[in-house]
């Protein structure tokens, strides 16, 4: 009778055990499939309108506007950021601080025009370059943005715009309405659609939610065992 006792108390503890070991590692790949996921970029500045062709900057010159847009939008590598909620943040480096204020950035719709202002924070400064590091929330990786800001030397507006790519792609920079093609607004559609490394936003939420549920059965279960045995030996 106590190998019998002995028998059933081990594999009412295994039994419970590989419930628990289970449950803990469904909950741990469902923290990992909500878990924040970075990705390399490069910011693509243009002094062009990249999906209307159209220069907004008081200057039209795409000759001096594009070089001068290059060193207040800086074409060095940002940070794609999605958190475990979804919420996407891209992280860039703007130039010329000290002689430019009222910065201001606007989210463009699929006609090119600006629908949003797009808030930012200041998370980095670097004075002795004249950097400083934004990072902005926005709808998605592709989003292309409209940014303006007063010049002090030139004392005036001054309209240029940014979209992000994956870092070390070959991106091309449109030029003015005039002289540009479909091909070199093309650029700026996501021919591949590609993905972030990692769960997609769509297919996060169900994961989530069956792993979810699958660790709380499991530990539902571990524990009506573990329950019932310990009724059955007070009997």
């Amino acid at each position: 009778m106590r190998l019998q006792n002995f028998s059933l108390d081990k594999r009412v503890i295994t039994t419970l055990a590989l419930c628990v070991l289970l449950a803990g590692a469904l909950v741990a790949s469902a923290g990992l499939a909500g878990a924040a996921e970075e990705q390399a970029l490069q910011a693509v500045p243009s002094y062009v309108n990249p999906l209307t062709g159209e220069i907004e900057d008081a200057g039209n010159n795409v000759g001096l506007g594009q070089g001068m847009t290059e060193n207040l939008i800086m074409k060095t590598p940002a940070t794609l950021l999605i958190d475990n909620e979804g919420s996407v943040f891209i992280t860039f480096r703007v130039g010329l601080v000290a002689e430019s204020r009222d910065f201001a950035i606007e989210l463009l719709d699929a006609q090119g025009r600006a629908v949003e202002a797009i808030p930012y924070r200041i998370v980095a400064e670097q004075p002795d370059d004249n950097t400083q590091d934004l990072q902005i929330k926005v709808p998605s990786k592709d989003a292309v943005l409209r940014v303006s800001l007063i010049s002090i030397p030139m004392g005036r507006e001054v309209v240029g715009f940014v979209h992000f790519a994956p870092e070390g792609e070959a991106v091309a920079v449109p030029l003015a309405e005039e002289e540009v093609d479909d091909e070199a607004i093309s650029i700026f559609e996501n021919a591949n659609n590609d993905e972030v490394a990692g769960v997609s936003d769509e297919a996060r939420g169900p994961l989530l939610i069956f792993l979810g549920v699958a660790g709380g059965l499991l530990l539902v279960i571990g524990v009506v065992v573990g329950i019932t045995y310990f009724l059955k030996r007070k009997k």
